[in-house]
């Protein structure tokens, strides 16, 4: 065999074995930046969070319209001609035609709407400080034993073979479930449960429901 050929065949091979390794090395890299129990907590989060934005906005749509139809009817008694003027100024048009087909109940409705918004948001907002509680070292992550916690204190099975990336869909589904039919009761009770477990609420922790108030 030719000295040449027989070298290129040796340089090839051993670029291929690094070329490998340095595969492997990126693959364990990747692997050490991103964990499951890193993806459960966040997912887990984000989702509630989302939840608590859209819970928000419908608190304050509900909050407002009550008020406007709480002002039409101060409006229903005679007014002199300069009060009609000063009113039909000031007068949000937009929001008046929101509110009207969004409750057509009119102040009635708007008051449940408002009743309905309150529960969900403080819900969500519960909800919210349950996940970051679960967290019991506050490292944005929910190790082994911290995810067999929460999921259990909720009522959900837990199984050690079952990949930890998997119970974000339990976890939200069960959160969904929960604030559709506004159940508090159990919400509380799982709470306790953590807190049976030497959970507690910290610092870092009011800090992150803190954000979700603003």
């Amino acid at each position: 065999m030719d000295f040449k050929v027989k070298n290129r065949r040796n340089a090839t091979r051993l670029s291929v074995i690094f070329g490998g390794a340095m595969l492997l090395v990126l693959g364990l890299h990747g692997q050490a930046q991103a964990s499951p129990g890193t993806d459960l907590f966040q997912g887990f989060r984000q989702h509630v969070h989302a939840q608590i934005i859209k819970d928000k906005q419908e608190f304050s749509l509900a909050d407002t319209c009550t008020a406007w139809f709480y002002k039409q009817q101060q409006h229903t008694k005679p007014k002199t001609q300069a009060q009609k003027v000063r009113f039909m100024v000031n007068q949000p048009i937009d929001s008046s035609h929101e509110c009207v087909k969004r409750y057509p109940g009119g102040l009635e409705a708007a008051r449940e709407g408002f009743g309905k918004a309150q529960q969900e948001l403080s819900l969500s907002l519960t909800f919210f400080q349950m996940v970051l509680v679960g967290d019991g070292d506050d490292n944005k992550e929910y190790n082994l034993q911290e995810t067999r916690d929460v999921v259990e204190s909720l009522g959900l099975p837990f199984f050690s073979h079952q990949p930890v990336t998997e119970y974000i869909v339990h976890l939200t589904g069960l959160f969904d479930r929960m604030r559709a039919n506004v159940q508090f009761q159990g919400l509380m009770d799982g709470m306790q449960a953590l807190m049976n477990k030497g959970y507690r609420f910290t610092a870092a922790d009011q800090e992150g429901l803190n954000e979700e108030l603003k």
